[in-house]
């Protein structure tokens, strides 16, 4: 089992203030990543601000390559929060970048906290992009399930940002699970079945690839609406995003939180 990693004081600076300590942040980074990445500066910002901070390492982690289906990362988000809780958090904020902002968004579909932030949304495996290129390994993921092999593992592939692309090795039923198109991962979809009441912070960059901002944007527009929702643009690309979003990230999880 991943141990999540609660960054306390976490190579904090010496000025920490005060009187956010009962505010609790799961930060999850992108595809690929791990807590140390594109996320590390956002997550020792909201510790810098006395906020009780998670960051768990996910099971799209550059280590992990999806060891575990989709149901189980929702659980780990879960553990995450009740860390916090146990930890004395009250108001429970939850984040994603990229991958982690669609985990977000589907950990909405299921859950209530006190808001969520979505970082550069990314991973819509309903899009013809994802359909295109994945046709192969999806047609294999589909067959093996229907030969009764869902559990078995094989190599597929993946796509990232930056038209990269890598093979990865993990079961059919989970490859299914992130990247079929009519998956939990679907991303329209779970914008559609967000529990409503929940306050959203929505950040993209300016220099967003045009396809993620387009079916990110798509998303966006239907939100379940609520008075503390907020759009911010920040002057960056894709993977940049988290550390350009922390002064309105900090304001915002400020102001709902009262």
């Amino acid at each position: 089992m991943y141990t999540v990693v609660v960054f306390l004081s976490l190579m904090l600076a010496e000025s920490v203030q005060a009187g956010n300590e009962s505010i609790g942040v799961v930060v999850m980074h992108g595809k690929w990543g791990n807590p140390s990445g594109t996320m590390l500066n956002l997550a020792r910002k909201l510790g810098q601000e006395g906020f009780l901070v998670s960051s768990p390492e996910m099971p799209w982690s550059g280590a992990r390559l999806y060891d575990k289906g989709v149901d189980d990362a929702m659980a780990e988000i879960d553990s995450a929060v009740k860390a916090l809780r146990d930890k004395g958090a009250k108001k429970i904020f939850v984040a994603g970048h990229s991958l982690g902002a669609a985990a977000v968004v589907r950990y909405g579909t299921r859950s209530t906290v006190d808001g969520f932030i979505v970082l550069a949304p990314g991973h819509f495996p309903e899009s013809q992009n994802f359909r295109n290129q994945l046709a192969r390994s999806l047609k294999k993921a589909q067959e093996m399930v229907q030969e009764g092999n869902a559990n078995d593992k094989a190599w597929f592939d993946d796509l990232n940002t930056g038209s990269r692309a890598k093979s990865v090795r993990t079961t059919a039923k989970i490859y299914l699970d992130y990247f079929g198109p009519d998956g939990p991962m679907n991303f329209q979809k779970n914008i559609a079945a967000l529990q409503p009441g929940v306050p959203i912070l929505w950040v993209v960059g300016t220099e967003e690839e045009k396809g993620l901002r387009q079916m990110g944007d798509r998303g966006h527009t239907k939100i379940p609406s609520n008075p503390g929702n907020k759009y911010v643009e920040v002057n960056s690309d894709h993977m940049n995003a988290p550390g350009k979003a922390i002064e309105p990230v900090i304001a915002w999880i400020k102001e709902i939180a009262g």
